[in-house]
């Protein structure tokens, strides 16, 4: 058994083991939250759906729509994502916070919490020269002027249709 040659070996070593172990388990009954690094089933056993209606993104370089289709499929993520995280992380900033203080309050360890941790304070300015950044490493070409769109799809008669008009991301810093 890997306990008995571990307390043969090193005893404070299946202490800290034991401890680990304890605590995670600790952690997982009394808030349902997961300590990594173990990562549980129930984080990966649902199937995802999406809905009928999508928000698409649309960025423009130079005042012209960038093709994504002629983009390796990472960079794309990384144009997508990098954008949709950073609109998430604005809108959800302080709630992440409020919601690992009320867990980590229950587990009494919320003293050691720090805002800082939780919230993002970069600003759209920063945000934006570090996009650009990326998007003229990723298309090879200076960028002048940036711009994105958002607006929201439906499928309707097997395609895409638009449904709202595109409303432009403001966190995109004009230069």
């Amino acid at each position: 058994m890997f306990l008995k040659e571990l307390w043969f070996y090193n005893k404070k070593a299946t202490l800290f083991f034991l401890l680990f172990i304890a605590v995670w388990v600790f952690l997982n009954i009394k808030q349902g939250a997961v300590a990594t690094p173990i990562l549980q089933y129930g984080m990966f056993s649902e199937k995802y759906y999406t809905g009928n209606t999508q928000e698409v993104i649309r960025l423009y370089i130079n005042n012209k729509p960038v093709d994504f289709s002629k983009l390796s499929m990472s960079a794309r993520d990384q144009l997508q994502v990098s954008l949709e995280s950073y609109l998430h992380q604005q809108q959800n900033n302080e709630t992440v916070f409020n919601t690992m203080q009320r867990i980590f309050n229950r587990a009494g360890i919320a003293q050691w919490m720090k805002k800082e941790y939780y919230v993002n304070t970069i600003t759209d300015k920063e945000f934006t020269t570090w996009y650009i950044k990326l998007a003229e490493k990723i298309t090879g070409e200076k960028i002048f002027q940036l711009s994105a769109f958002q607006q929201k799809y439906a499928w309707q008669n097997g395609q895409l249709t638009a449904i709202t008009s595109p409303v432009k991301l403001n966190c995109i810093v004009a230069f």
